[in-house]
């Protein structure tokens, strides 16, 4: 009956064991994972900052081309059209 007890204890310290190793594995394995998702929200931070960025720069290149083609069509509404060259008729050294 003492051997049953021993190895009945032995069994128990091994499970308790086997489960501080578990836990111990699963903390590290948890602390690596976060280490990644850290990693990688940083680099997606860094690259949707420098999509703003871009973004950002393409707005006021429109905004720019905007201007010069409201511009462009302001002074051709107010600078009246030259007059079309008068109307000829061909003499009749041209005609032959």
């Amino acid at each position: 009956m003492d051997s049953d007890l021993a190895g009945f204890i032995a069994l128990g310290a091994l499970i308790i064991g086997l489960f501080a190793w578990l836990r111990q594995d699963i903390r590290a394995l948890r602390d690596e994972m976060n280490g990644k998702i850290d990693a990688l929200r940083d680099e997606m931070n860094a690259k949707i900052d420098a999509l703003r960025d871009e973004v950002g720069e393409l707005r006021e290149r429109v905004a720019r081309i905007e201007g010069l083609l409201e511009a462009m069509f302001m002074r051709r509404d107010l600078t009246p059209l030259p007059e079309p060259p008068p109307s000829r008729t061909p003499d009749k050294s041209e005609a032959a």
